[in-house]
């Protein structure tokens, strides 16, 4: 008899055992259909997190008619609770928008481009939420290996050194309510551009050859970016950026920078060149920033650069085996 119970048991084990793995697999299939829209968020008030009466659908649009040539890869969509409670983060593999799954309730909140490489993404309040980047080394665009780090420029050498951000787009709207009897609202974000493009164009260079590898760095530049301002800030910091030759007499190179003088307007900006044979130039470039016709787009221009000539003549040696050329550090406007 107890052998007979005992299989009895067995047998019902068996039978609920592919009963649960279907329930899994559609518990994983409902999941993965729900994830078109990546949400990160935490809740305070579980019994809100789990009653979804409290959530409703939030069609999200983003009209790029004022960047028509922005190229991002995803868009990121940060809600404030005004109440002081945490963010929820969606990120949208559209960049046109989608339809996501909000809480009722009044917010703030700012967009920009997602899937960056070296943007990063600090605070967690409207006012205090940033996006910076991390710090580098001065010589990280020249991809050489020099083991001694440069001099630095007597009145900027204590910045710190951070990488230049990726393009960014962005937009923010305050005061938002999301009603919880009300279906069919939406929001449409108008992104324009956050980041000013800087290029720095070395022209009639002497000794030019790619067999020198060249980079730069540029002071004084702001270290963030404030989508629920829409202006940079930050510290001062100085920004490595690659340099290239393009022909026998002539270099440049181009990044996106936050922007300039993010403490006090007016602030020096030096301009410096280094050479893979380490030797680097100085130049106060000030007024071709504070001067430049159209802020977001910025052309730095140097003439006339005298690279050392292969024996090194004509440099006096300095500080950890580099090598200074004679005083450039005159605005070049």
């Amino acid at each position: 008899m107890a052998d007979r119970t005992g299989q009895r048991k067995h047998d019902n084990r068996e039978r609920r055992q592919p009963m649960i793995k279907k329930l899994a697999i559609s518990c994983a299939v409902s999941l993965a259909a729900a994830a078109s829209v990546t949400l990160t968020s935490s809740c305070n008030h579980r019994d809100l997190c789990y009653d979804h009466s409290h959530w409703l659908e939030l069609d999200v649009n983003f009209d790029w008619s004022a960047q028509p040539d922005a190229h991002p890869i995803t868009m990121v969509l940060y809600l404030f609770p005004t109440d002081g409670d945490k963010p929820l983060r969606y990120e949208f593999a559209d960049i046109n928008g989608s339809v996501i799954r909000v809480p009722a309730g009044n917010f703030d909140a700012v967009v920009f481009n997602g899937s960056t490489q070296t943007v990063v993404e600090n605070g967690t309040t409207f006012r205090d939420f940033t996006l910076s980047t991390d710090n580098e080394h001065i010589l990280a665009p020249m991809s050489r290996e020099i083991i001694s780090d440069p001099p630095r420029y007597e009145t900027t050498r204590d910045q710190p050194v951070k990488a230049a951000p990726d393009p960014v787009w962005s937009d923010k709207k305050e005061g938002i309510t999301i009603a919880a009897s009300r279906a069919g609202q939406s929001l449409t974000f108008t992104p324009v551009e956050a980041t000013a493009t800087y290029t720095v164009i070395l022209t009639g260079v002497k000794n030019l050859s790619h067999a020198i590898g060249l980079s730069a760095s540029l002071s004084t530049m702001s270290e963030s970016f404030s989508p629920a301002t829409q202006s940079h800030t930050g510290n001062e910091v100085t920004v490595p950026l690659p340099i290239s030759m393009t022909d026998a007499t002539t270099a440049s190179g181009t990044v996106a920078l936050f922007g300039h003088c993010p403490v006090t307007p007016l602030r020096e900006h030096i301009l410096t060149v280094y050479t893979s044979d380490m030797h680097y130039y100085n130049f106060d470039v000030t007024s071709q920033i504070h001067d430049a016709p159209d802020p977001r787009r910025i052309t730095i221009s140097i003439d006339g650069i005298v690279l050392p000539e292969p024996d090194g003549t004509g440099m006096k040696p300095t500080v950890n085996g580099w090598l200074e050329d004679v005083n450039c550090d005159i605005d070049m406007n």
